[in-house]
């Protein structure tokens, strides 16, 4: 991460905005992905950066940001409280798993602060800003830095783009870099949004899969061989032409 990271030094404010790189645009790359390969047309608009990133994306960062020392502490909770996994195997065969109560939250308590961390250090190499002292006390480092970088977050997402190492292919976004921190604690502590399963048939592949995710603006087919999207006008266009033709067979 750091390699790539490091490369934000050497980024300047774009002149012209692009497409954001970011979740609300899921749509809109899958379409785009479509109709490069089977010539599938769409009229689904991309969300515009400003000029890297939009602004609910941006909002959203800043808001993660802001949870990260909550959902930290829940993470540690599981150490205090956590049990070693039993042992695993086949029949006949039986491995011991070389653990330790609260492993787990501990890596990954471990992960995301050294992530914030590398983070600060990168803004405050590219904006010339001195070294924060002191740090070694894990509480105080994450409190401070996710402020720092709260404070500095406009600057960032405006110069850097939403890239991969090419030879890590880890993430050089730092919205990304955020999203995959936050999204890692509300798993770990089980408040990660759930899908929202709708209940008509696809009116393409006619199967029960139409899911729409928590914060997305549009309503997915889950069948990998489909993937249709639908916007929710679209959907309850869908709906009534369903009942529609249910009261037809009714009267029938």
């Amino acid at each position: 991460m750091d390699t790539g990271l490091k490369t934000l030094m050497h980024h300047g404010r774009p002149a012209m905005p692009a497409a954001c790189p970011g979740p609300c645009n899921n749509a809109w790359r899958k379409a785009e992905a479509a109709q490069a390969a089977d010539g599938t047309e769409h009229q689904i608009a991309p969300a515009w950066g400003n000029p890297i990133h939009c602004q609910r994306c941006t909002d959203r960062a800043h808001s993660q940001l802001g949870e990260l020392p909550e959902l930290v502490v829940a993470i540690q909770l599981e150490a205090v409280n956590g049990t070693t996994p039993k042992a695993t195997g086949t029949i006949g065969r039986t491995t011991a798993v070389l653990s330790w109560p609260g492993q787990a939250s501990r890596i990954l308590t471990d992960h995301i602060i050294t992530g914030l961390l590398g983070l600060e250090d990168v803004i405050r190499a590219g904006r010339q800003l001195p070294a924060r002292d002191a740090r070694g006390r894990e509480g105080v480092d994450l409190v401070a830095s996710v402020t720092f970088l709260r404070s500095h977050l406009i600057w960032v997402l405006d110069r850097y783009p939403g890239e991969t190492d090419p030879t890590t292919g880890e993430t050089m976004d730092p919205a990304a870099l955020i999203r995959q921190w936050h999204r890692g604690a509300e798993k770990f502590t089980r408040r990660d949004a759930r899908l929202e399963h709708h209940p008509l048939p696809c009116p393409r592949c006619d199967l029960l899969t139409l899911f729409r995710a928590d914060g997305e603006n549009y309503i997915e087919c889950r069948n990998v061989n489909c993937q249709t999207l639908l916007t929710p006008a679209e959907y309850h266009e869908h709906s009534q032409q369903l009942a529609t033709a249910h009261r037809s067979l009714a009267a029938a």
